[in-house]
């Protein structure tokens, strides 16, 4: 008998989110998993479709334009999405979201997947700081932003409607020079 080999690490990928991308993403936004945290509004397919042909990496890299998204892959499969949404290009200040399907939440890969992005977002743009927020309670994004490098900030009281209730987030942030403390700098 040979010994058990230890499964592979799952292969997780990012790539820009395109026009025809848009139906899946309004699929995933309605799951009850997907919306049990976070309080996103109803949306069309045109609308999503409508905001994916905006977007574009040259913008990003050379400071223009103020939302981007990405496709979270495991192997070839899509299976989640991530946002960077631009606050303030002057002052270099960014915040992100993200979901994974139901299927693939618990599974470790979004650790994996957000360095990938913060890699694009700090070596190839002028952002110095991404935040992030999450619900109280939403214990699993709590520990993937701190597994990644986020600190915790504080408390945003009432911060959001979600379900009728009003819910308190906290506020998470990277600073590039915590994530590249002794990296390459953009000029």
């Amino acid at each position: 008998m040979q010994p058990r080999q230890a499964p592979s690490p799952r292969r997780v990928l990012l790539r820009p989110a395109m026009r025809a991308d848009a139906a899946q993403i309004k699929i995933w936004r309605n799951e009850p998993s997907v919306r049990r945290f976070q309080p996103l509004g109803e949306v069309s397919v045109g609308q999503i479709r409508a905001e994916l042909v905006n977007q574009s990496l040259q913008d990003l890299h050379t400071g223009r334009g103020d939302k981007f998204q990405w496709i979270v892959l495991d192997g070839e499969e899509s299976v989640g999405w991530i946002t960077l949404v631009v606050n303030n290009w002057d002052h270099g200040l960014g915040e992100i979201g993200y979901s994974l399907t139901t299927s693939h939440q618990g599974r470790g890969l979004m650790p994996q997947a957000l360095p990938l992005l913060l890699d694009e977002i700090f070596l190839n743009t002028s952002l110095q700081r991404v935040e992030a927020r999450c619900a109280v309670g939403n214990d699993a994004s709590a520990r993937v932003l701190e597994a990644v490098g986020f600190r915790r900030e504080g408390l945003l009281r009432e911060y959001f409607v979600l379900h009728g209730e009003r819910v308190d987030n906290y506020l998470y942030a990277i600073l590039r020079r915590d994530y590249l403390p002794s990296g390459p700098e953009r000029p």
